[in-house]
């Protein structure tokens, strides 16, 4: 999008220089009138050239960075010697068209044609120049440093013009590649915070297992050592006749097994039911701000406010994606080195704001992420809005909170 916009650029540029020179020539002719001795339909003649060399020449500007573009250039340029020949000494005019030629051979063109458009130009300036009958009229030539001097005017024209249209075409490969970097930070601190998130995944799950093995093997060990003792208990009693006292020490030691055993099983029952619960929002959004700034080294500095209470479940996956898209952009189009979010609830609504301190932009166009974000929140019922501010750019975000119950 950053080259078309260069292009289009240079072609306003382009029209108003020939407008300019094609005005001189045209009212300098005006002024001095026809040279001397030439017939009087030369006026509608020279007028009708001059018009058909500059619409030859908007049409190289309209196909400007086209190959095609020499063909009209070369018709403009045709068109102009035919209307300077008879010039003669009179060097303005001719200086002002073949001007307005070399300058945009050197800017529509692209190269390596426009270095042929240069000679080409000065070949028929000079050819012009050279020129002494017409209409059976003798001409006055100009003479030998007028001549050079035209032709050197044309030659460092051409030359400007070509050098000019040289450093756009660089500019614009560079704002390429530095595009294509941007693209491929953006790609690498995505993926780098998914490997991280992967990551805590990962060990969650490794924890979850590994609380399943030891709640087996307690269950397997204590089980197995309390249902022994219970049997051993219960055939001792065997030997015991009558109500001893060491009767009832091994009946309340059998029920105290018993119970034990039984509230072990639950215990170990209740453990491995747990799941693992879901990360509240406020832990969520440390986590991303961290994870951010350790694989971009980007600043991120989060402030909770009058704090924020549990949320649904599409609010806090609303509220994350809007953080890591905001967090995103800064880096990826601002250059941002520091990021600022806030949050605040007021009358059940979760404020948002993100600040960054990047180099902003005077031409702002949501794009599809934050236009994404924007038909989230709306579909929340919320209020979204972007763009950019003085030393950087602002987001924010009013979402309902009614959903899970918060109030202000």
């Amino acid at each position: 999008m950053g080259n078309h916009l260069i292009t289009e650029k240079l072609k306003p540029l382009c029209m108003f220089i020939n407008l300019i020179l094609f005005g001189i020539a045209l009212f300098q002719y005006y002024i001095d009138g026809r040279p001397a001795d030439i017939p009087d339909l030369w006026d509608t003649q020279f007028y009708f050239l001059v018009v058909v060399a500059f619409v030859c020449i908007l049409l190289a500007v309209a196909l400007a960075e086209k190959p095609g573009a020499i063909i009209p250039l070369v018709l403009s340029l045709i068109s102009i010697v035919v209307a300077v020949t008879p010039e003669g000494n009179r060097i303005g005019i001719r200086l002002c068209l073949f001007a307005a030629t070399a300058i945009s051979g050197g800017l529509c063109v692209p190269p390596p044609f426009n270095l042929a458009m240069g000679p080409v130009v000065i070949f028929a300036a000079f050819a012009s120049i050279r020129t002494e009958l017409a209409w059976d009229v003798w001409l006055v030539k100009p003479d030998y440093s007028e001549r050079l001097g035209s032709i050197v005017v044309i030659a460092a024209l051409f030359s400007i013009s070509a050098a000019f249209a040289y450093a756009i075409r660089t500019i614009r490969e560079q704002g390429s590649e530095i595009g294509n970097l941007e693209n491929t930070i953006a790609q690498l601190t995505t993926a780098n915070i998914g490997f991280q998130e992967y990551a805590k995944y990962v060990e969650e799950q490794s924890r979850e297992m590994e609380r399943k093995r030891i709640t087996k093997e307690i269950h397997d060990i204590i089980g197995y050592t309390l249902t022994t003792v219970i049997m051993l208990l219960r055939e001792a009693k065997l030997y015991i006749a009558g109500n001893t006292p060491m009767k009832n020490i091994l009946d309340e030691a059998d029920q105290q097994c018993q119970s034990g055993l039984a509230e072990t099983r639950q215990s170990l029952r209740q453990l491995r039911s747990i799941e693992t619960a879901a990360v509240p929002l406020v832990d969520a959004i440390r986590k991303l701000a961290y994870s951010f700034q350790h694989a971009t080294g980007v600043q991120v500095q989060v402030d909770f406010g009058n704090a924020i209470g549990e949320v649904s479940e599409s609010t806090q996956n609303t509220i994350i994606r809007l953080l890591q898209e905001g967090m995103t952009n800064a880096l990826r189009h601002g250059k941002a080195s520091k990021i600022m979010i806030s949050f605040w609830v007021h009358e059940g609504f979760l404020i948002i704001d993100m600040m960054d301190n990047g180099r902003g932009t005077t031409e702002f166009n949501e794009g599809i992420g934050l236009a994404g974000m924007r038909e989230n929140i709306s579909a929340l019922g919320g209020e979204f809005c972007a763009g950019p501010i003085t030393g950087g750019f602002k987001l924010t975000a009013h979402i309902p909170l009614k959903e899970a119950g918060h109030g202000a």
